[in-house]
């Protein structure tokens, strides 16, 4: 039996693809509306350019007059040893070991994940661009200037909650001496990771945490700051017309309200159990960033990973651990965060965020958002279990709060999440367990002024990711 929920320890596919025959122009055709969103492809989409060059693909759009080029990116995975990530394939950490278990995960030479095995463009590989960078379909009679004769691919990207509308990717290979870019010179967004200590390899502490890291995320809607593994310490929103303060206490991870024993922190820190994680990648590109990494305390195989896109960031959660008495993932903003609106799906109306307690309907919300002057944070999530939790939505805003507060500040600012009351099943597949979950939060950065509207049509948008069907082309 598979379970699905929403908010806080979050699994969404960010798009569908399949391989067919792309229909004729429709007349009338809407642009696609979704700016924020990515469409990904893997290799296995895109047979053509299947077992070929990585670095040769590239991508355009018509515009209705000329070909422009977009920006794409390519993100290598392969089915790794979580011992080779750990860089010792025999060790064992709490009665776990990473040596028994593998995963397909993204690579990466900077960690010990390594290369990819097969260097190409497999199947398994990620082909990632902008929906907003599609255009309208290609006439006949030419095609971009530097790629290859006979090496085209159009992908027509629909979006199933606006019936009608579409857009149109062309992906070629370039010719040897063409000079064009995979990223078409575009740097959506930058991600410097540095661990204080040094050089990743060189210096990180396998086993014995914690690694302080000064790592930073920017995009054209948002910063996101990390100081180390699992410790997320800093948002702030960047879009046009905020007022870009950081809002964010902790992005927090509890067994319960006040209750200490494990924590964001634990989980990078020496205390109560053992301290082993690892990165698994750390990259940026064209279109997005990634940061993935393994480790929290008695769960060395539980994994965390980041995919920032500029307007867009997706985090999903792999639990990988021993039975546990329940689970929360929640964020705690900061006082810097008063005077903004916390609404959910189940309230819409909303309550100030102001550090007096508010009473809300129980249950558990589709949709999460926090907005104000400092700007509209949307959260959309799910989770999806091999066995049936019980969950809830955890809310409280009090200055003075009634149970103690683990990390950070001791403040209770609009605190917002998931909170799975019932005990979880061993998840560890190192210690033969079978159960899963898996979880996604969507979280989406706007300007002053999100509504109850604006985040229920996010919420549709992850719901029903956009689709994309891809077939050979020339002009």
């Amino acid at each position: 039996m598979r379970t699905r929920a929403a908010i806080g320890l979050v699994l969404i596919g960010l798009s569908a693809a399949t391989l067919s025959v792309v229909p004729s122009e429709r007349a009338g055709a809407a642009p696609l509306a979704r700016p924020s969103d990515p469409v990904v492809l893997t290799g296995a989409d895109l047979p053509t350019l299947n077992n070929g060059p990585k670095g040769t693909i590239v991508g355009f759009r018509w515009s209705g007059t000329a070909w422009q080029q977009l920006p794409i990116q390519v993100d290598e995975r392969a089915v790794v040893n979580f011992g080779k990530i750990y860089n010792d394939p025999s060790a064992v950490f709490y009665n776990s070991q990473p040596g028994l278990v593998s995963r397909l995960v993204y690579t990466s030479s900077a960690t010990w994940t390594g290369n990819d095995p097969n260097g190409k463009f497999d199947s398994d590989d990620e082909l990632v661009f902008m929906a907003r960078d599609a255009g309208v379909i290609a006439p006949g009679g030419s095609q971009p200037v530097g790629t290859l004769a006979g090496t085209g691919v159009q992908v027509h990207v629909t979006d199933p909650l606006s019936p009608g509308s579409e857009g149109y990717v062309y992906l070629f290979r370039r010719a040897g001496n063409s000079g064009l870019k995979q990223g078409a010179g575009v740097k959506y967004v930058t991600y410097k990771f540095k661990v204080l200590s040094g050089g990743y390899k060189s210096t990180y502490q396998l086993t014995n945490g914690p690694n302080p890291e000064n790592s930073l995320l920017t995009a054209a809607n948002y910063k996101h700051h990390f100081g180390d593994r699992w410790l997320s310490d800093q948002i702030n929103v960047t879009a046009s017309g905020a007022s870009g303060v950081d809002i964010l206490d902790r992005h927090k991870a509890l067994f319960s309200p006040g209750v200490c024993v494990r924590s964001e922190e634990t989980f990078n820190s020496p205390v109560a159990g053992s301290v082993e994680g690892a990165f698994i990648i750390n990259k940026t590109g064209a279109v997005r960033a990634i940061r993935s990494y393994l480790g929290a305390n008695s769960g060395p195989n539980t994994q965390r990973t980041h995919v920032f896109y500029d307007r867009r960031e997706d985090i999903i959660t792999d639990l990988r651990v021993h039975s546990i008495p329940s689970v929360m993932d929640f964020m705690d903003y900061s006082a810097a965060a008063s005077g903004m609106t916390y609404r959910n799906s189940l309230n819409t109306a909303g309550v100030p965020l102001d550090g007096n307690p508010d009473t809300l309907t129980a249950g558990l919300p589709t949709w999460e958002q926090v907005t104000g002057a400092q700007g509209t944070i949307t959260h959309v999530g799910s989770l999806t279990a091999s066995f049936t939790p019980t969950v809830t939505n955890y809310y409280l805003d009090d200055s003075t709060p009634p149970v103690t507060q683990c990390t950070g500040d001791a403040f209770a600012y609009g605190q917002s999440g998931a909170y799975i009351t019932s005990s979880l099943p061993c998840t560890d597949p190192a210690q033969g367990c079978t159960d899963t979950l898996q979880s996604t939060r969507v979280m989406y950065f706007d300007s002053p002024g999100g509504t109850a509207a604006s985040a229920a049509a996010y919420q549709a948008g992850v719901a029903a990711p956009l689709q994309a069907t891809t077939a050979a082309w020339s002009p």
